[in-house]
């Protein structure tokens, strides 16, 4: 199927940023992933709100489309066999001075 131009060209970014902290053996068993997303200050953003550091981020695109894009891009690259090694999920989005993704894939201990 087609995707849309701006979702492709995000996930070969992603790609691109991620595939050099793949792991030389994918996660086996179940793992823990946290992941935050922190988008650059809107220019529209007041002063007061940039001065606290960072603020959720209420627009598009939505956190659950955001996960399952990253979970994709981790599945394609072989960090695990498959997204639905993922037992717990802990994501957010936020507005901040320092843009960037954040992530954390934990194996879960027996």
């Amino acid at each position: 199927f087609f995707k849309k131009k701006n979702v492709k060209q995000a996930e070969d970014s992603l790609m691109a940023m991620l595939m050099p902290h793949r792991p030389a053996v994918p996660f086996e068993g179940p793992v823990e992933l946290t992941v935050h997303w922190t988008h650059p200050w809107r220019k529209s953003e007041k002063k007061a709100v940039i001065a606290r550091g960072c603020a959720p981020c209420d627009t598009r695109p939505d956190c659950s489309n955001l996960v399952k894009m990253f979970e994709d891009c981790l599945t394609t690259l072989n960090f695990w066999n498959d997204d639905s090694q993922v037992y717990r999920l802990t994501f957010a989005k936020w507005w901040g001075n320092v843009p960037g993704i954040e992530v954390e894939i934990k194996e879960h201990q027996v």
